[in-house]
């Protein structure tokens, strides 16, 4: 006996009393038959004709239960609550709609699926695909579903009256993604991809903008950034510098992307830095195409601060690092590797200008005296915080400066520590002096503000027998990882050696003599050049970092200790710190970081008898007086040094030391 044939809800005639509110069904049958239709006049099979039938079904019975009619964006709110139906569904949602809108279903949701769009197009776009394909290597179904993922694209766009690489916009790729549908996100992603590669081929043409190409990628991403979601704020600074952004245009913008990735390859970064590089740089450009900007590095600036806040917190940095050193590309014309480091605004830039004009003029004269860099900031900081007190008393020109004013900026002033406060005066002293050269200011008038003098001990601090057996344990214990065994040489020269961290950081290869056992160093703070025996517990920790840790192959460097990123160039001094820390990390700073391994070295010496002038020469001191501090942990040998109770005044009276 046959199977009796199953009967679909737009096979039963409806009531014809149907309520108001479900006249819509009448439709909904209607026009479900209607893709029944064209799907078996077309060839569907039983599955892709059930599956139909099903998402129909269903749609139909969350309509009614949730009183409301058929539209468009019901089904697709539906679809979307019911994402284990999507893949599945989405395309019949597709047709049905089709069919609702225009009568028929559209070529680009028709079926089958695999229509040779390639027999439709017209001769420019077929001609174009064929070249297209000519340069990808693929096997041969691979490039038949290529094939088809553009030509169908081209077919679609064509529809709608695009005839010329030209004519492809924005809003149109806008559109073709929001009614092209799929049967799953893995074929979504195929016909992408094949999308943004035509576009890309275009692009090198000089046919479209490269943006075009990013577009559907980055919109599969969520990383399409509209210019209407900035700020007030910035979208009045972009307008307004829109023009003269084009100067350096988009395209031409783009032009130096290539070679700026070739060479961040070349330099040695890993793939995931790699990507985030491409993907920083094509998104910008794709930011510039869409709203007709130019590059700017204050354009760039504003990009990535929106960003930042929209999502981008987890790559943001490297993004920031990679427009930054793009930035430094196109001034020197040639990939630059160096570190980036961040980049605030100085509090001195707000200033009015009649105290910027001094204040440039007078760092602009300590620059060609050729003072370091940290010193010009700390000048630039005392007067600044110095100007920013005359602006707060109503001063509107330094001329109006007088004492009665510099005695109550010193009143009011505070700082943490004497020497603190000395710094600065003596910084805003000198910038009075010149402005009394240059007759804005009476002779003399510098001398209102003093000096504060104070007398003070340190109290020398030294690491204890237990943070020392801590450090050995760590010492002997197996490490594989680079920052394990950098940070066991650096603090063994520090612990065995007594070096300082700024020359420690600043040892060379070439400075190690491991025939003569010995290592050459030039003292920073003093400039004096020592040639000390190397301890073999410490020419083995360099050994083992030079060998198992040292990125040797990404760096050129002769430094000893270098960076295990990119660039693989010298550490600064607070790497001795990092590793003192590591070291010991409950152990707390008191004003001494890694400076306590030489303080100890010298106290170890102490104590095991080294005469003072001996550790004098491995300290690189010029006499023994600095090493005075260091008696009082010398308990041994101080209780041979007792003094009379009587040369004291001290004596046992009235029975107070009977006890003793």
């Amino acid at each position: 006996m046959a199977r009796s044939k199953t009967i679909r809800f737009y096979d039963i005639p409806l009531p014809l009393d149907l309520p108001k509110a479900q006249n819509w069904l009448h439709d909904y049958h209607h026009h479900s038959k209607v893709l029944a239709d064209y799907m078996k006049a077309h060839g569907a099979g039983s599955s892709v004709c059930h599956s139909m039938n099903s998402c129909l079904t269903e749609l139909r019975a969350y309509l009614l239960e949730k009183g409301i009619q058929y539209s468009p964006e019901n089904a697709m709110y539906w679809c979307n609550e019911n994402k284990a139906r999507t893949r599945s569904y989405l395309i019949t949602l597709f047709r049905l709609s089709d069919i609702f809108c225009n009568g028929s279903v559209q070529p680009a949701n028709a079926y089958p699926r695999s229509v040779p769009y390639s027999e439709k197009l017209f001769a420019p776009w077929n001609n174009l695909l064929y070249e297209f394909m000519n340069t990808l290597e693929h096997t041969r179904s691979s490039s038949n579903s290529v094939r088809n993922c553009v030509a169908r694209f081209l077919y679609r766009i064509q529809q709608d009256g695009i005839t010329a690489p030209s004519d492809i916009s924005f809003e149109v790729l806008e559109s073709y993604c929001q009614t092209d549908g799929h049967r799953s996100n893995s074929c979504y992603v195929r016909y992408i991809y094949a999308i943004g590669d035509i576009l890309l081929f275009m692009a090198d043409k000089g046919l479209c903008p490269y943006g075009l190409g990013w577009y559907p990628y980055f919109r599969m991403h969520g990383q399409i950034f509209h210019i209407q979601d900035f700020t007030k704020s910035q979208i009045a600074f972009l307008q307004k510098i829109r023009l003269e952004s084009q100067n350096f245009s988009a395209e031409r913008f783009a032009g130096f992307i290539p070679d700026f990735l070739q060479n961040f390859r070349k330099a040695g970064y890993s793939k995931t830095p790699c990507k985030v590089a491409k993907f920083t740089l094509y998104n910008l450009l794709l930011f510039l195409e869409m709203n007709d900007l130019g590059y700017q590095k204050a354009i760039a600036n504003v990009w990535l601060e929106h960003y930042k806040l929209a999502g981008g917190q987890g790559v943001w940095k490297q993004a920031r690092r990679v427009l930054r050193l793009f930035d430094l590309y196109l001034q020197e014309g040639k990939f630059v590797l160096q570190p980036i480091f961040s980049e605030k605004e100085l509090l001195c830039d707000s200033l009015p200008t009649w105290c910027k004009t001094e204040l440039y003029e007078y760092l602009e004269l300590k620059t060609r005296e050729c003072w370091k860099k940290s010193t010009l900031d700390m000048i630039r900081a005392s007067i600044t915080r110095f100007c920013l007190y005359l602006i707060g008393r109503g001063l509107t020109d330094f001329s109006e400066l007088n004492t009665d004013i510099l005695k109550d900026f010193n009143l009011s002033d505070k700082h943490q520590t004497t020497y603190g406060k000395n710094a600065y005066n003596i910084k805003i002293r000198k910038f009075i002096k010149f402005l009394e050269r240059k007759e804005i200011l009476p002779y003399g008038i510098h001398q209102g503000l003093m000096a504060t003098a104070a007398q003070k001990e340190k109290i020398i601090v030294v690491l204890t027998q237990e943070e020392k057996n801590l450090i050995d344990i760590k010492f002997k214990a197996d490490n594989t990882f680079p920052i394990e065994l950098r940070d066991k040489a650096i603090m063994m020269l520090g612990l065995k050696m007594g070096l300082r961290a700024c020359d420690v950081v600043k040892i060379r290869l070439t400075d190690i003599d491991w025939n003569k056992q010995t290592l050459r160093v030039v003292q920073k703070k003093t400039g004096n050049e020592l040639i000390l025996p190397l301890p073999t517990e410490v020419g083995n920790s360099i050994y083992l970092y030079i060998k198992d840790a040292r990125p040797n192959k990404r760096t050129t460097s002769d430094y000893l200790f270098v960076k295990n990123r990119i660039p693989c160039d010298s550490l600064s001094k607070s790497a001795c710190t990092q590793a003192l820390k590591r070291f010991l990390p409950d152990r707390k700073v008191y004003g001494s970081a890694f400076h306590v391994t030489r303080k100890t070295y010298a106290t170890d010496r102490l104590k095991n008898g080294t005469k003072k002038q001996g550790i004098a020469d491995l300290l690189g001191h010029k006499d023994t007086q600095t090493l005075r501090h260091y008696l009082q942990f010398d308990e041994k040998n101080m209780r041979l040094c007792p003094l009379s109770l009587t040369e004291t005044d001290l004596l046992m009276e009235e029975g107070h030391y009977e006890n003793l």
